[in-house]
């Protein structure tokens, strides 16, 4: 057993205890937290930490495939400009490139405290890693295809790629789904596809949502940047009509019957958006979590999410990462405070429910990570003036810079 004493345990499930201790199995186990005073066995020596003791954190946006990408593409392009340079680069790198990049960042996660990991995947080149990785990863199988005459081939691709994923890893259908990239990229028939797919293995789901102002001008108006990249792309989007409304306004009535949705980035939702989707969720019963992934926002668009708003209006929200083609690093800590000096007002202890229990929720696994409580192995993190130590899920410390 070991014991970790701080100047203060913030449980995540419970009230912050001052001077509190977190006594451990040696794999990381939590056997309690304590509060100065209280009888802990006289075998165990008591470690003394200055700083804060949270569990390990939840990454539940990140595109590990993209890793290599980290540097090449320049910021404030805004999401059409983005996305122009995703698509020209994406066969840039050779494989030995982009598996030595995708082990890099993932120990930056690992070394920087990340435990859990929503990834998305358009390929299978995580998921070899994935199988022996010490990261818990959901893996959310993007697809797109903007025509809805080839709804079912592009939805039938996803499929094999999902299939690949369960016979890579060995697991069951509950550490992957199949989701959709964002509403403009895909078709009524293949968001629907979708939609009832996860209906059927009862998957959590995950969709780009209003990272850009271009989102809500193409659906409210049928123009702007958007709609004139994809005439740039030579992309047949006849089909698509506009609705006199924001785009989450038209992605929700396809969830209604499904168990969870995140909606990642939000930069551009506005409060009525959010009233309108708290009241979707409450009517249908679905789990509604929001993304905060400030640090890819910035470097993006140049701008933030409202996220004192978001708290306001009582959402849900989780931390991600986005990926190193639009981020410079992996580190959810990062994302904390990036949040912290913009909005000082968030309460601390709330910026870390957001990267640890909210996001554990959304993933299926808070029986084991996302707050310090009896039974779960949820890993610890100091956070500490200057930095943090991760205290690994078995116990060992590791500086993070």
């Amino acid at each position: 057993m070991r014991c970790f004493q701080a100047d203060m345990v913030f449980p995540v499930n419970a009230a912050s205890v001052a001077g509190g201790s977190v006594l451990t199995e040696d794999d990381g186990t939590v056997l309690g937290v304590f509060a100065p005073g209280d009888q802990l066995s006289e075998d165990v020596p008591v470690e003394v930490l200055k700083g804060v003791l949270v569990p390990g954190f939840v990454n539940t946006h990140c595109h590990l495939e993209l890793s290599w990408m980290k540097g090449l593409i320049p910021r404030d392009l805004g999401m059409d400009g983005f996305i122009a340079q995703v698509v020209r680069q994406r066969q840039g790198s050779t494989e030995e490139q982009r598996l030595l990049a995708m082990q890099a960042a993932e120990q930056e996660m690992i070394t920087k405290g990340v435990v859990a990991v929503g990834d998305i995947s358009n390929n299978s080149s995580s998921f070899a890693g994935k199988a022996v990785s010490p990261l818990y990863y959901h893996t959310f199988i993007e697809v797109f295809d903007l025509h809805p005459t080839r709804a079912e081939e592009a939805f039938r691709a996803a499929e094999e790629l999902r299939n690949e994923y369960l016979r890579s890893q060995g697991l069951d259908s509950a550490h992957v789904s199949i989701n959709a990239h964002a509403p403009y990229t895909v078709s009524p028939q293949l968001h629907e596809r979708i939609t009832s797919f996860a209906r059927e293995h009862n998957s959590i789901l995950s969709i780009h949502n209003q990272e850009s102002e271009a989102e809500n001008e193409l659906f409210k108006k049928g123009t702007g940047k958007l709609s004139d990249m994809y005439a740039r792309m030579g992309l047949d989007y006849s089909w698509f009509k506009h609705s006199g409304s924001h785009s989450l306004q038209v992605t929700l009535p396809f969830y209604k019957n499904n168990r969870k949705l995140l909606l990642v980035h939000n930069t551009f939702a506005s409060r009525q958006d959010m009233k309108d989707a708290k009241a979707f969720a409450a009517a249908t019963g679905l789990g509604l979590f929001w993304a905060a992934c400030p640090n890819a926002n910035h470097y993006i668009e140049g701008v933030l999410p409202d996220y004192p708003l978001m708290q306001e209006e009582g959402l849900k929200l989780t931390v991600g990462t986005d990926s190193l083609a639009s981020n410079v690093s992996l580190s959810v800590f990062d994302e904390l405070k990036t949040i912290h000096a913009a909005y000082p007002q968030i309460p601390s202890e709330e910026l870390i429910r957001w990267a640890t229990l909210n996001g554990a929720e959304f993933l299926d696994m808070d029986e084991r990570y996302g707050s310090l409580e009896k039974r779960k192995r949820p890993g610890l993190v100091l956070i500490e003036s200057g930095g943090s130590r991760v205290l690994g899920a078995d116990a060992r410390a590791r500086r993070v810079i």
